[in-house]
């Protein structure tokens, strides 16, 4: 639009100023004087139209404008409308939205296995000092400074665990690359956000991982074999109390069969063995041949039953 506008006013200019005059009444304009003066105020309205224009930044939502005059940073622009000395000034945007940055790290843990793994951060530019960042570093400051300063901070945290604690201690090495991070990119006017760093996933090398799975395998073999120890100790302890009972009850009945003469106790567990078979339980029982006897259960079955034989 600006190169248009200067293209017209330089043309109605050069029309303006080299249109020649045609002879005129005394006291009079001709029509080509007319014509003369409308180029040249055409020209020099459309002159200033594009300065203006070309004068007039708009900062988008979002960014920090970088105000460049004759190749050096000069100062900074709030997101919204700005004037511009046009050919002199310049303006280039940075952002100063939350961002992501995705680096690859390696390290060596305390027990020397190689760990890698890939840092996520999402960080902002201090809207504050954009213009010293971008003096100092330029746009490309994720390569620059955040880049190496994930590879360095991961190295020093990484040597204080063992490959075991990198896993199991997994929330205390994310807080300390989290603050160490923070702490290493403040200087820079680069801020990370809060709870804005993550760790996607620790790799270690095969043998370990290897290793790893074998314990896992042993772990779980052990509690396989101290749950069939206890159950077994669980069985044992079954078996005793049932010995300490049945020995508890051989001495009621041996005290029993002295207290009382053994008869009638001989006699109460014969009925008992006879009604499990079943059958009814005779009130006497009487014997024949060499070996006759009579024997009355009525004392023992109950004497409110009528007897039967």
């Amino acid at each position: 639009m600006t190169a248009l506008l200067l293209f017209v006013a330089i043309i109605a200019l050069i029309a303006g100023f080299t249109i020649p005059n045609s002879a005129t009444p005394a006291g009079g304009k001709s029509d080509a004087a007319r014509a003369k003066g409308a180029l040249k105020f055409s020209g020099i309205a459309a002159a200033v139209v594009a300065t203006l224009w070309a004068g007039y930044y708009q900062v988008p939502a979002g960014y920090e404008g970088i105000l460049i005059q004759q190749g050096a940073v000069s100062g900074d622009l709030d997101a919204g409308p700005h004037f511009v000395v046009p050919f002199l000034q310049t303006v280039d945007l940075m952002e100063i939205r939350t961002q992501k940055e995705e680096a690859q790290a390696a390290a060596a843990s305390k027990d020397l296995q190689t760990v890698s793994t890939q840092v996520a951060i999402n960080f902002h530019v201090d809207p504050k000092s954009a213009a010293v960042l971008y003096k100092s570093v330029g746009p490309s400051f994720s390569s620059r400074i955040i880049d190496p300063a994930v590879q360095e901070t991961v190295k020093a945290i990484v040597a204080k665990y063992t490959a075991e604690q990198l896993i199991s201690d997994r929330a205390a090495v994310k807080a300390e690359l989290d603050e160490g991070l923070s702490t290493r990119l403040r200087p820079w006017n680069l801020l990370i956000e809060t709870n804005g760093v993550s760790l996607k996933d620790f790799q270690f090398s095969a043998p370990f991982n290897q290793a790893i799975e074998a314990k896992q395998v042993a772990q779980q073999t052990a509690e396989q074999a101290k749950y069939v120890l206890q159950k077994a100790e669980i069985d044992a302890q079954t078996k005793v109390t049932e010995a300490k009972g049945s020995a508890e009850a051989n001495r009621i009945r041996a005290a029993a069969l002295n207290a009382n003469g053994g008869s009638k106790v001989l006699a109460q567990q014969w009925i008992e063995a006879w009604e499990k078979g079943g059958s009814q339980v005779p009130r006497v029982i009487s014997g024949s041949g060499g070996g006759s006897f009579i024997l009355n259960l009525s004392d023992l079955i109950g004497k409110d039953e009528p007897a039967k034989h």
